[in-house]
């Protein structure tokens, strides 16, 4: 999304606001809202976009003409299940830094974070903003706001390759920075640490940031990192617990020892089972990432992977299941070309992840099926 594009279209002519202010006025009284959009179109043939109605109420609201209806507000507002749950997740991307694995089936694509495409939807918002935390944080809240959805309870997801990797300086600026956009601090943040220093962190400078959230409009609920199982120790769920951290997201990606090792995973399914042990302990929700489909699985051998996730002690809060995608950009691909890897056809892929489904316990909820990866790339 080009940012500059993105606020062009939310200056509004009087045409738009005066059309969009009888429509509203029209559903308030009881009609469907896509019969009076279709019946009140634009002088040049198009409809109403959502984020137009969201700016007549705003206006409407402020001028004193309507009181304040957050259920007539939900039923406006674009893609309402986002934030059905009353939090609103905020994606930011930390800056390209090197990744200590080197996985087969990862893309790598220049000037961002490894397993990360530039057009992917959150990689794209971070780019564009120069993996600024700051920025990110803020044009999202902004954008969420011109759609009409809530922004007081903030689950900040920070993604960008294996969290652990990067410096501590580093880390802490990060989520002192996200902090100051949900404060809507814009004073001077100090320089971003440099990858070559020898700083510390300054945690005073952060827990002060977080005792001033506590207050303001758009307060944090969680705070989410990802990092590898080989990366979790108990010293660094320590630490995480000093940045505010509240759950974390792993790659498991499978539990099979033999498939790890042929990707190149580099750790083993021990490795994530101490990990999810450690985080349970520390009290940290677990989200893991799994993937069907690797090069040495197959539909049966994912079957019984995956059974093992509820039966030997791993048992995530959350679970994302990401199919294997073949990218031209990951090494896989090279593979694939030998004649050593075979994608699961769309029928054998549709069958297997509707089967597993079936077998996830109802205490777990499941993040995403499929990475957002746009289809020029698979």
């Amino acid at each position: 999304m080009d940012p500059e594009n993105w606020r062009k279209k939310r200056i509004y002519t009087s045409e738009q606001m005066s059309l969009a202010k009888i429509v509203l006025q029209e559903v308030r009284d009881g009609r469907k809202l896509d019969r009076a959009l279709r019946d009140h179109p634009l002088s040049d043939g198009g409809l109403l976009a959502k984020h137009m109605l969201v700016a007549a109420y705003r206006e409407l609201i402020d001028s004193g003409a309507w009181e304040e209806n957050p259920d007539f507000l939900a039923s406006i507002r674009m893609k309402p299940v986002r934030t059905l749950s009353g939090v609103t997740t905020v994606t930011v991307l930390t800056k390209p830094y090197p990744c200590p694995g080197k996985c087969i089936f990862c893309p790598t694509e220049n000037q961002m974070p490894k397993s990360y495409l530039k057009d992917e939807p959150g990689a794209a918002r971070a780019f564009q903003n120069r993996f600024d935390p700051f920025e990110q944080v803020s044009s999202r809240i902004t954008e969420y706001n011109a759609v009409g959805h809530p922004t007081d309870k903030i689950e900040c997801l920070i993604l960008g390759g294996t969290w652990s990797s990067y410096r501590r300086d580093y880390q802490e600026w990060f989520i002192r920075r996200c902090f100051d956009a949900m404060n809507g601090n814009e004073a001077s943040p100090g320089e971003e640490p440099s990858d070559h220093a020898s700083g510390a962190p300054d945690l005073k400078k952060l827990h002060a940031a977080q005792i001033i959230n506590e207050t303001t409009a758009h307060r944090n609920v969680g705070l989410v990192i990802e990092t590898r199982p080989d990366e979790i120790s108990a010293d660094e769920l320590v630490w995480l617990r000093q940045l505010g951290v509240t759950k974390v997201q792993m790659g498991a990606q499978s539990l099979n020892d033999r498939v790890l090792e042929l990707n190149q995973r580099g750790h083993t399914a021990a490795d994530t089972l101490h990990a999810t042990t450690l985080l349970r302990a520390a009290g940290f929700k677990i989200v893991l990432h799994w993937m069907p489909n690797l090069l040495g699985a197959t539909p049966a051998s994912d079957r019984a992977d995956f059974s093992r996730l509820w039966q030997e002690g791993y048992a995530p809060d959350e679970i994302k299941i990401y199919p294997t995608q073949l990218l031209e950009s990951a090494e896989l691909y090279q593979y694939w070309q030998r004649g050593e890897y075979t994608p699961y056809t769309t029928e054998e892929l549709i069958q297997l992840v509707a089967d597993l489904k079936t077998t996830i316990p109802r205490y777990c909820r499941v993040n995403r099926i499929i990475r957002d990866i746009p289809s020029i790339h698979v």
